[in-house]
């Protein structure tokens, strides 16, 4: 991403806060590291400032933070912080003759050879191993700290 955006130059860059698959949230922030881009996170409201933006950042607990940055910046929307602007009419026909711009990777890599390869895509096996221990609840509570301690490593 940070190699297809290099050639546009953007002033502002904006990404969703995180994903909806694991919602770790670091597409933004390491797209700005390696675009050496200054960046926020969590932010509510953008508004120009100067020759750069002022930002409100949500924090823990309803609190929030002003904060100014010069710009280019790269910033992660937090969803819900503005209302929604549907597209009107003219805009979605002039959006209809703007050009889609497409990247191959050997563009991005400068090369004809990508810098990852994709192998395979498989599901894990999934594997249920279940054990009962037999005797007395002490015996049963002995057999499994033994497993636990031994096979498992995890006491």
């Amino acid at each position: 991403m940070a190699k297809a955006l290099e050639s546009e130059k953007p002033d502002l860059i904006l990404t969703g806060l995180q994903s909806d698959d694991l919602g770790y949230g670091q597409t933004g922030v390491i797209l700005a590291e390696v675009m050496g881009l200054p960046h926020a996170t969590i932010i509510m409201n953008v508004e120009p400032s100067g020759n750069g933006i002022k930002v409100k950042r949500e924090l823990e607990d309803g609190w929030f933070q002003q904060v100014e940055m010069p710009l280019p910046a790269l910033l992660t929307i937090q969803s819900g912080a503005t209302k929604l602007r549907y597209a009107t009419l003219m805009g979605i026909k002039k959006a209809k003759t703007k050009e889609v711009k497409r990247v191959a990777a050997s563009e991005l890599t400068g090369s004809g050879n990508p810098s990852i390869r994709l192998d395979r895509i498989y599901l894990p096996v999934k594997a249920k191993h279940s054990q009962i221990f037999d005797g007395s609840p002490k015996e049963a509570a002995t057999k499994l700290v033994e497993k636990l301690r031994f096979e498992a490593r995890v006491l």
